[in-house]
């Protein structure tokens, strides 16, 4: 007699596809992290690029109104006192320092007027701002 072979077959359901797997969680999370921290670094070099504009908006504003100073300055002979402390400063963390200096390598008497801004110690102005002016004698 011949034996039967009996085959089983085994019977598979569908896989529930409902949900995603632990690692594709893992991944998406992963990624979204990613995303997350480079958002973050792109905003906080924003804020302090837009910071150190300010700053230097402020520097730039100080030094010219100094120099507005200089150019409405009612004598010529006098202009040394505008080097005095009632016009330079420390205020709003910058500091404001101007210089005047006598040219007489030319034939004339020329006055060099020198507003020089800075940050107070601690500030984080990047450069120095300055501007210059020549007063001639009357």
């Amino acid at each position: 007699m011949r034996a039967k072979v009996v085959t089983s077959r085994v019977v598979r359901r569908p896989r529930d596809r409902a949900g995603f797997t632990l690692i594709e969680t893992l991944i998406a999370m992963t990624i979204l992290a990613g995303v997350i921290l480079t958002m973050a670094l792109g905003t906080t070099r924003l804020q302090r690029s837009i910071g150190d504009t300010n700053l230097r908006t402020r520097a730039q504003a100080r030094a010219d109104v100094q120099i507005g100073f200089a150019r409405a300055w009612p004598t010529w002979s006098t202009l040394e006192n505008l080097t005095g402390a009632a016009y330079n400063g420390t205020r709003d963390g910058l500091v404001t320092q101007t210089t005047v200096s006598v040219d007489t390598t030319s034939r004339r008497r020329i006055k060099r007027v020198l507003v020089t801004v800075t940050a107070a110690p601690g500030g984080m102005l990047p450069a120095p701002v300055q501007r210059l002016i020549a007063v001639a004698a009357p």
